[in-house]
This record gives C-alpha cells, structure tokens and sequence, in this order.
C-alpha cells in the first residue's frame, strides 16, 4: 500500500507523538485533486510520487482524510488534474456532482483556450463551482518555463472571476517562481483589476526552499485579496518566513492530496529543492538502497508547520485559523443560491 497513512503502524505513532495536541478539531485542505477513472486515456495512469494510479476519487479522500486525521472533522477544497491529456471536461464534471458544498467544495478546471467564453460561465454557475484552477501546460506554449500568469487567465476569464467572487488557485509559472519579477508584476495586477476575485498562490508561489522567498513577498503581502496555500511544503524555514511576514488570514492549509500521500519528503540543497522517494520518480532522487523509511510528504508538512508555529510564537489561535478558518473565510455558505 502506497499511501501512508495511519494505516501502518509507524505513522500512527508519529500522529499520537507530534501531531495529536497540535491539529485543532477541525480541518480544511485547500489544496486536493480529484478525479474519476473515466478521465485519464484507456490504458494509462497518473504517476503519484512514482505509484501508479488509475484514480483519486470522492471515496478515496474521504477514507484517506479519516486515516490522516484520526478524531477530527475534516473537509476539502477540490478540484482536477490540470493536464493537457486529461478529460477536463469529465473531470470538472465529476468533481461538481460529488462536492457537497458542505464538506467538499469544488474548484473548475480552466483552459484559456476553451472557445465558447459564455459556456464557461454558464458551466461555472451550473456547476456551482466556486473558483478556478488554472494551470501552464493548459497554455501549450513550446517553453513551459516562459508561460505568463496573463497567458493562463486572460482578462475574459478573470472579468467572470471579479463578477462571481470566485477563486483563482494559481500555480504560478516560470523559472524563478516567486522570485520572478514578471510574475509578481502581473499578479499585483491581476489582484488590482480584479478586487473581487480571491487569488490563492498555491505551494506559497511554489516558494520551497528558504531563498525563494525571503525577500519576495514584500510587494505581495498587502494585496487585499491574495491568499498563500501551504500545499507540499516541507521547509519550516520558508514556513517560519511567511508565518512572519504575512497576515495570519492569508495563510490556508493545505497538501496537494494525493500526492501528499506518498512516501517521500522535499529537501532543499545548496539553494535548490527536490523530492526525495523510496522509489523512482520524474521529480525526485529515490532511495535505490533502501536505507530510509519515510512517512508522507504530508506528515513532513505537519511536522515543518508546528516547528515553524513554535519558532514564531504563533497561538493556538493562529493555528486553528490556518488549519480552519482561514479557509472556510473564502467559501460561501450557499453558493448560486
């Protein structure tokens, strides 16, 4: 069994020995993706951390969430798989008919190229989606590591953002991520033109090492309507940065579900990251010799937030904030009623 979860022994005695009296009742993750057997092509599966999956559907996460989170109530933010290969409109459809907007709330996958701009509107209200999930390879451009922020949601698209309030959970582009000064240019932008739309950086601006982000927020950390996800990170010195240099009800909860799942952990080395797996993946160096035995990147996340909470001095407060209600802040209680 791939997923590690409590489950097996060893991480449940990691949650009774370091988690238990630091998780707070309730629990939102901001960060999940779903998806049916009928989105990925016949014959193919999605490399999970290097597991095979043919899916991650509904009653997975709630199995999983139970497991993760012995004793506590849970809930989930949820969208896709944003790849290009992928049925985005099975998956969108799937993940609108099992959020109950209760305990699962669903997010629509966006592709800039989807002709028919008024249909994209119509699917979003339909489908009471509550925000969107772009992505770059969405933008086809031959040079992943040039695509713009302005590429993956045109003004169109974010005009229907502003005027339903949505969501925007951003995977932001290019080589230098946070750090890059176009990036933080159009994102000041997007979140000046556009005061209504909520705009998520997922992964902190896939900030996962200390020195992609110290320095890096000044510019972003006053915008009204930017949020940061914590979505599978690993660092409690990049955890410690943010936690001091943001406002607490910016900062949402968050693991990248299913992935999270897996063995692994990231590792920052000489001003860079990578992941780090018991078995072979495009990501990661792997542990061909078998000398280590890991928990999950979302154990190693919990572990990194208390140890960055504890070196910030942050209250209970604070943590039940980030893990809860921070998040739920941005939900609407009845949507498209």
């Amino acid at each position: 069994m791939w997923r590690e979860t409590t489950r097996h022994e060893r991480n449940l005695k990691i949650f009774r020995e370091e988690l238990d009296d630091f998780l707070p009742e309730k629990i939102l993750d901001f960060h999940v993706h779903i998806f049916s057997a009928d989105v990925l092509p016949a014959g193919e599966t999605y490399a999970c951390a290097g597991h095979p999956i043919a899916k991650y559907d509904f009653a997975d996460l709630e199995r999983d969430l139970a497991e993760v989170y012995p004793g506590r109530r849970t809930a989930a933010v949820c969208f896709g798989l944003p790849l290009v290969r992928y049925d985005m409109k099975a998956n969108n459809a799937y993940v609108a008919a099992g959020a109950d907007h209760r305990r699962f709330f669903p997010l629509r996958l966006f592709d800039p190229h989807e002709p028919d701009r008024a249909a994209v509107k119509r699917d979003i209200v339909a489908g009471r989606f509550l925000g969107l999930k772009p992505y770059l390879d969405y933008v086809r451009k031959a040079d992943a590591g040039a695509v713009e922020v302005a590429e993956m949601l045109p003004d169109w698209i974010m005009q229907v953002a502003d005027e339903l309030q949505l969501i925007v959970m951003l995977h932001i582009p290019r080589r230098g991520r946070l750090a890059d000064p176009l990036n933080q240019r159009q994102v000041v932008d997007l979140c000046r033109r556009f005061p209504r739309a909520k705009i998520v950086l997922a992964h902190v601006g896939r900030a996962y090492y200390r020195k992609s982000i110290v320095g890096q927020l000044d510019g972003l950390k006053d915008l009204p309507n930017l949020y940061f996800d914590l979505a599978m990170l690993n660092h409690w010195e990049v955890l410690e940065y943010l936690f001091r240099t943001v406002a607490p009800e910016k900062i949402l909860y968050a693991t990248d579900l299913p992935i999270a799942l897996a063995p692994g952990k990231s590792v920052e080395i000489n001003d860079q990251y990578t992941y780090v797996t018991p078995v072979p993946w495009d990501l990661s160096i792997s542990d061909e010799h078998r000398k280590l035995v890991f928990t999950s990147f979302l154990y190693e996340e919990l572990r990194a937030i208390r140890q960055a909470v504890e070196r910030a001095g942050r209250s209970h407060d604070f943590v039940r904030g980030l893990f809860y209600e921070n998040g739920r802040r941005l939900l609407p209680e009845n949507p498209g009623s």
